[in-house]
């Protein structure tokens, strides 16, 4: 009868510490979902701030004044880029990127890198970088937003 009994309580500590682990697992699976639930609540408004809310239309980008960083010659010659593109320019771009210059075709747009939306104001450039292909000469002019 003591042995019997010394056997039941074994099983029993044995239930209730199987039934612990599976508790344990349990609420580690249920942290661990968790975990991934903050991780993905804070991980889309970040990406959505970072990303979509300053989404840029070749339309939007005249509205930056951009800096020359130089260009692109097959020959030693003088840049014929413009040292800047301010919005008040008569540049005008259209969906496909093509640049017009008081309605005559200057070049191809390609706008490498968005300027930044929460740019560091003690820096002078704003993270924006683009090409302009020129149509007239084929010299690929580099910019930079200010």
């Amino acid at each position: 009868m003591f042995i019997n009994d010394k056997l039941s309580f074994i099983e029993n500590k044995l239930l209730i510490n199987m039934d612990k682990w599976k508790l344990n697992i349990h609420k580690l699976i249920e942290r661990l979902f968790f975990l991934f639930l903050i991780g993905l609540i804070l991980y889309w408004p970040i990406k959505f701030a970072k990303y979509h809310l300053f989404d840029l239309s070749y339309q939007e980008v005249l509205e930056f004044s951009w800096r020359t960083d130089g260009c692109q010659l097959s020959y030693p010659e003088v840049c014929p880029c413009p040292s800047f593109i301010e919005p008040d320019d008569h540049f005008t771009i259209t969906d496909d990127g093509d640049l017009y210059f008081e309605n005559k075709l200057y070049g191809k747009l390609i706008l490498k890198d968005k300027p930044s939306f929460f740019h560091d104001p003690s820096e002078i450039l704003s993270g924006g970088f683009m090409e302009i292909i020129r149509s007239d000469s084929g010299v690929i002019c580099y910019y930079d937003s200010i």
